[in-house]
């Protein structure tokens, strides 16, 4: 089932058959993620969101918000206790509360309100509760039979009354209620000033509400007696998570720190159990009221009874159990770059007596042993398996469907969905995809979905797609009459000459809707007439970075789609944005190497700028002067240090001495 061609970021279930998901546009996402996980990140990030609904049982799906403009990306939805209400919560912006049952927008919470970093929904009603009548006993027994139907019906249209709870970024805790399309404004339920400052999770249970923070406190806070009582048992330690065990009357409380479980009795607070690892702990949550599962850092999954005595050993089940989970030191960093040495020298096989991972050597050598692959293949291949850094794996895949010649291999299609952008994919690939999501979209779309899809037809230059589109307009919308007028524009600019006088005065209309922000109305009509490369730099000019890219795919040469590509790298670059893994990607895909090597060498990538610039040299990709020799036999890196001087660019001499003089510190600081 293909949504989106962006990532999936989360996941939401509404029930046992529908679910909720949301995803954003995937060319910064490393920027976005990095946001996301650093609260201290000031920096506004700004996306297009888009949330979807999907029914497992009939594989229909719907897109019920589409970002017309950049905002904030969406944190986390929740999903209310009776299935009624979700909220859709923003890093930077205020959240908003929509209707389940119809997918509509009830409020969008004033901008002027605080940020909120935290939110619940609450079973416990702050206010009296919704008090459903019925006049059964006034009437009869035969009468009251008759009417249970009705009555049911009118019961159920009835929309019960929910709350939900929420803690801003100034430490303050306030209750909402939702009933129907009224929402009562927020009252504080915590009156004790910046008590929630740094909190990092959140659970709540019948009467209590339970808060982990930033320093290792555990506070939970009672909404009858309104008292909030704090223990402190990890002084220092970031929890990462809380999660009541399941059951009505089962409130005991799993707390998870970097190295360490807790297990919280919380009707007294006591610490029940403990459970300490030199290991990282990933996540953890509950299997049943008396079991719980722990997946570790070497990615094994554990499952544990309460006084975490072994259940279950998932790791020979569920992934090999690459890395010794009993060693005193599990050092993830250090194992990775030894495995990329080995292979760029070699001799992975002598890995097995350096390091105690045996599993590892044992599955990469049995995976290279008859392989016909390169060795920018075994880097990928390796960096997917260890799974450490999300942008290496994705930098070799990408040298590798940028290198394969093979443009039809399954491989090659392996390595496009691992492909970090569609903007990086080839140009021939990314038509035939996009054309085939809009005829996709065309079967699906909406009233209010017709002007997006309407431009990306005109933009995408499918004309008689968008004719066709204008002409079944409906004769009750609003834009019906434009839209036939649109459509006889369209016509008569296909069938005009090529240098005609109106086109000349199109341009002059195009340039006044963009100057008076219109922006997308005046880059339609630039691509009817053929200045799509005018119309892509209005669109840079006015921030629709991500536009710009797309339509250069579409529309333009590749010398003009470099250009294009080149400028908005440039603007990742800037001291401003400061994504320069994102631009890394664009500037790949325009084959600028020495350029993303120039990146590079400022990243704290030095085993991977190595690695990267000894390819590009050893296969010619990069030329660097007819003077510098190499053997194959003796070490690149002290070879490539003694002729430095030799290569003729002055700039690329800079920066292959600042890779090479890198790289030799970088292995004297590991003691290879």
């Amino acid at each position: 089932m293909a949504l989106t061609t962006n990532p999936i970021m989360g996941i939401e279930w509404i029930n046992l058959h529908s679910l909720i998901t949301w995803s954003y546009n995937s060319n910064m996402l490393s920027s976005v993620i990095e946001s996301l996980n650093n609260n201290q990140n000031k920096q506004q990030v700004l996306v297009k969101n888009d949330v979807f609904y999907v029914d497992l049982r009939t594989s229909e799906s719907a897109l019920i918000r589409k970002s017309q403009v950049e905002e904030s990306p969406i944190v986390s939805i929740k999903i209310s206790n009776l299935r009624q209400y979700m909220v859709i919560l923003f890093k930077e912006h205020p959240f908003e509360i929509w209707d389940l049952k119809s997918f509509s927008l009830i409020k969008k919470i004033s901008r002027k309100s605080p940020i909120i970093t935290f939110l619940e929904w609450c079973p416990h009603d702050f206010n009296k509760k919704l008090d459903l009548k019925t006049n059964a006993e006034s009437s009869d027994v035969a009468k009251a039979q008759s009417s249970d139907n009705e009555k049911n019906e009118n019961q159920s249209k009835i929309d019960q009354k929910e709350n939900l709870v929420c803690i801003d970024d100034s430490g303050l805790m306030y209750s909402f209620c939702v009933e129907s399309n009224y929402i009562k404004n927020g009252s504080i339920v915590l009156p004790e000033d910046g008590e929630l400052m740094n909190v990092t999770s959140i659970d709540l249970k019948n009467d209590f509400i339970v808060f982990g923070d930033s320093d290792g406190n555990l506070s939970r806070w009672n909404f009858i007696v309104r008292n909030l009582r704090t223990v402190s048992n990890q002084r220092g330690s970031e929890i990462k998570k809380i999660k009541f065990a399941p059951g009505k009357d089962n409130m005991l409380l799993l707390v998870q720190y970097t190295d360490t479980i807790q297990i919280y009795h919380m009707n007294n607070l006591d610490l029940f159990s403990e459970f300490r690892l030199r290991v990282k702990i990933l996540d953890s949550n509950w299997c049943s009221s008396d079991r719980l599962f722990i997946q570790f850092g070497d990615f094994s999954v554990k499952v544990y009874d309460v006084n975490f005595n072994v259940n279950f050993d998932y790791g020979q089940l569920m992934a090999p159990n690459l890395f010794n989970l009993n060693q005193k030191e599990t050092n993830l960093f250090k194992l990775k770059t030894l495995v990329f040495d080995r292979l760029y020298q070699n001799k992975l096989n002598d890995l097995s007596q350096e390091f105690n991972s045996s599993e590892l050597i044992k599955i990469l050598s049995e995976r290279f042993k008859n392989s016909s692959q390169n060795l920018i293949d075994q880097f990928a291949y390796t960096s997917a398996i260890i799974n450490m850094n999300g942008f290496e794996t994705k930098f070799w895949t990408l040298v590798c469907y940028l290198t394969d010649d093979k443009k039809d291999s399954d491989e090659r299609k392996f390595r496009k969905t691992l492909g970090y952008s569609s903007f990086v994919i080839d140009s021939s690939e990314f038509i035939s995809k996009e054309i085939e999501m809009l005829n996709l979209y065309r079967e699906k779309i909406e009233n209010q979905q017709l002007n997006s899809l309407l431009r990306d037809f005109i933009l995408a230059n499918q004309l008689d797609s968008a004719f066709n589109l204008l002409m079944d307009s409906d004769p009750i919308n609003e834009n019906y009459t434009n839209n036939l007028i649109k459509a006889c524009l369209m016509a008569s600019v296909k069938n005009s000459d090529e240098n005609s006088n109106a086109k000349t005065s199109i341009k002059l209309v195009a340039t006044n809707l963009i100057a008076n922000g219109m922006i997308y109305d005046g880059v339609e009509l630039l691509c009817l007439i053929g200045l799509v490369f005018d119309a892509c730099r209005y669109l840079q000019d006015n921030n629709e970075w991500e536009k710009a890219a797309w339509l250069a795919r579409m529309r333009l040469s590749e010398i003009e789609q470099q250009e294009i590509l080149k400028r908005w790298s440039e603007y990742l670059i800037s001291n401003t944005i400061n994504r320069k893994e994102s631009a890394i990607f664009l500037l790949l895909s325009c084959k600028a190497y020495w350029k993303v090597l120039e990146i590079l060498t400022d990243t704290n990538y030095i085993q991977l700028t190595f690695l990267f610039f000894h390819h590009l040299i050893c296969n010619k990709i990069i030329e660097i002067g007819e003077n510098i020799k190499f053997d194959q036999e003796k070490n690149f890196a002290e070879q490539i240090s003694n002729q430095i001087e030799h290569i003729e660019n002055s700039l690329h001499q800079a920066i292959a001495k600042k890779i090479v003089n890198n790289f030799l510190e970088f292995r004297k600081l590991l003691d290879f």
